[in-house]
């Protein structure tokens, strides 16, 4: 009489084990809350060493749009809010497709300060640095450029490109780095070198 019991009890432990692998989990900030859609939150590096918060700066003979660079260490640098695909204004979830936007720079640009990466989702044989100028909102194959997600990691968190989901085509995902270019340290997309961990604080 107890083999269906225990057979009963495995399933539905099995189903709610299932359920959980498949749910994202939700990412939190540095007081342990749950990181919401539209709220500005600062960039905290894991390794502050290394460098401080994000913000937008002109790195090149272009100065519009800016790009995306890591500050000075011990510097805050400038608040980001994340709008989910889904769900604009609810929780971000780990793994997910969001829109990243600086909420307070005034960069003199016409361009938006949503983040991008420099070049088509496809293209393999440029840098693709991140810049401002993307689309917010929309979610489809013509803004794939302007998508991201934010991915647990041992010690924080990181950023990856990987739109996958909105996009139809072959996106190269790959996790967001810092490459030191001319005394900027900016925002890449590249496989080969060491994801930025970071933790988010709300502003």
């Amino acid at each position: 009489m107890e083999t269906p019991f225990l057979f009963l009890s495995l399933f539905l432990f099995s189903a709610l084990l299932c359920e959980a692998a498949q749910t994202p989990l939700t990412v939190l900030d540095t007081d342990g809350k749950a990181v919401k859609g539209g709220v500005k939150y600062y960039v905290v590096p894991v390794k502050p060493k290394q460098g401080g918060g994000l913000d937008l700066a002109s790195t090149g003979n272009e100065t519009c749009p800016k790009s995306v660079v890591q500050v000075a260490p011990k510097v805050a640098g400038n608040s980001v809010s994340f709008f989910p695909a889904v769900n604009p204004k609810g929780a971000v979830q780990n793994g997910t497709d969001l829109n990243v936007v600086f909420s307070g720079s005034n960069t003199g640009c016409p361009e938006s300060t949503v983040w991008q990466i420099a070049h088509d989702a496809e293209n393999v044989d440029v840098v693709q640095y991140v810049l401002s100028g993307g689309d917010k909102g929309n979610p489809s194959s013509s803004t794939a450029r302007s998508w991201f997600m934010i991915l647990k990691t041992k010690n924080g968190y990181k950023f990856k490109f990987c739109p996958v989901s909105l996009c139809d085509c072959n996106p190269v995902c790959q996790d967001i780095a810092i490459t030191v270019e001319n005394g900027h340290r900016r925002l890449v997309v590249d496989l080969r070198l060491t994801p930025l961990e970071v933790n988010f604080k709300k502003a």
